[in-house]
């Protein structure tokens, strides 16, 4: 009995001791996985960051190269220095390339513009009724009909005249010696329109004349009272900024697009026979074409630089040019257009009201921040300059003027000590979207 149960303990012992070898070996193949699987690498995508592998191989959406991730310890410290190196390149660029500093001084310019010839308000004249009464004869028929002054336009009945006739042969029939009512009675048809002439037949006569002429003071054309001066037709580019544009290389941003001009309508209706006028009513509008007027279109980045007297070159077309300076610059914008108007007078017999004219505008800018136009990236809506920045460069929104010879003005986000990169295009590339501040 005793032996039997001494064997049962020596039995149990090496169960026991085999049992706690057995715990022993798990937990050392346990802590050896767990260190393998410390020390396994993982492999990621630059581009699709999903991606990952337990070994090198490429990326099954780009075909990029897996690139082995940091282990512990490897991780690179982040200083202010590296952080402003590894910004996103839409918000700095590092780059060795030559930069600019902006310049402060004004320059000669020039700029293009489009116009049209019209006619000169100044020498617009009316031929007005000065009675009441029935056009019984009217000489002018049609719109653009040539007059001359002093060329008899209409015949009026007017029963004012006839009264005034009347008093007048009365008076000098039977109060010859009342020269002073004479004299006014005389005055009175003078006022209404008759002329010294036609008084003197009238006394001679001994008879009221029914109908009087009515006379052109005034040489020119006949238009209607409706019909409006040619002028541009034209339509803002719909990227249209608070900047203004330019025409040809003087501006940059919105540009008037120029198509013919809208002439009168020749067939505008004219005062006819048999029609009734009133006392002061006006006739017929006489348009003296021995002086024209040119109506040019100017972009807004021009309007306060170009002033009266400034010279301007017309190119009147087949190779004739005119010297001119700019009378006049209108100071207020018409509705639904984003440039102004300048006038320029002239006197050649070649201009065709409503044709169309070239113009070279000459002026001397204000001064201001300038920047060869290569060191300026056009955004479409936005304007950016590269400005250096402890050795990097960063992207920044300006707003620019006009632009000449080669040169842009910077009105606002530069200051002459910044310096700025030569060209800006070679900062980004086609597929850059630049963030500016």
């Amino acid at each position: 009995m005793k032996k039997n149960l001494k064997n049962s303990r020596q039995l149990w012992s090496a169960v026991c001791g085999l049992w706690t070898l057995a715990v022993i070996i798990l937990m050392m193949t346990a802590c050896s996985s767990d260190k393998q699987a410390e020390n396994a690498d993982t492999y990621i995508c630059p581009m699709h960051p999903t991606v990952v592998s337990d070994r090198p191989s490429t990326c099954p959406v780009c075909g990029m190269d897996l690139v082995r991730k940091a282990r512990a310890g490897e991780e690179v410290e982040i200083t202010e220095d590296l952080a402003r190196l590894i910004k996103s390149p839409n918000e700095v660029v590092i780059a060795s390339i030559k930069t600019v500093k902006a310049e402060y001084k004004s320059l000669a310019a020039t700029v293009q513009a489009q116009g049209v010839v019209t006619y000169d308000t100044r020498y617009v004249y009316n031929i007005p009724s000065r009675i009441g009464g029935r056009l019984e004869k009217v000489y002018l028929k049609y719109a653009f009909q040539p007059v001359r002054k002093g060329q008899k336009v209409a015949d009026i009945y007017s029963p004012e005249l006839l009264t005034a006739q009347r008093e007048l042969l009365y008076l000098t029939e039977n109060d010859k010696s009342n020269e002073e009512l004479i004299r006014s009675a005389k005055s009175k048809l003078l006022l209404l329109g008759a002329s010294e002439k036609q008084v003197d037949e009238i006394m001679a006569r001994k008879e009221p004349v029914y109908t009087f002429s009515i006379f052109s003071g005034y040489d020119g054309y006949i238009i209607s009272d409706n019909q409006q001066a040619p002028a541009m037709v034209t339509a803002s580019s719909p990227t249209a900024s608070s900047m203004g544009g330019g025409m040809s290389d003087a501006g940059m941003g919105s540009t008037p697009q120029t198509s013919a001009p809208s002439t009168p309508q020749p067939n505008a209706e004219l005062i006819r026979e048999g029609g009734y006028v009133t006392t002061g009513q006006p006739l017929f509008k006489v348009v003296n074409t021995s002086a024209l007027r040119v109506e040019l279109n100017l972009a807004l980045a021009q309007a306060g630089s170009v002033k009266a007297g400034d010279k301007i070159l017309l190119d009147l077309g087949n190779g004739k040019t005119e010297e001119a300076k700019v009378d006049f610059v209108q100071p207020f914008f018409s509705e639904g257009e984003e440039f102004i108007k300048v006038r320029v007078y002239v006197r050649n017999s070649d201009l065709r009201i409503g044709q169309l004219v070239s113009a070279t505008l000459q002026f001397t800018t204000s001064e201001a921040l300038w920047l060869p136009k290569e060191a300026i990236l056009d955004m479409g809506v936005e304007k950016i300059a590269f400005v250096k920045e402890r050795g990097v460069f960063k992207p920044k929104k300006i707003i620019t003027g006009i632009r000449t010879n080669g040169s842009i003005e910077v009105r606002q986000g530069l200051a002459s000590s910044d310096e700025v990169a030569s060209n800006a295009q070679y900062m980004v590339d086609s597929e850059s979207f630049i963030k500016s501040k």
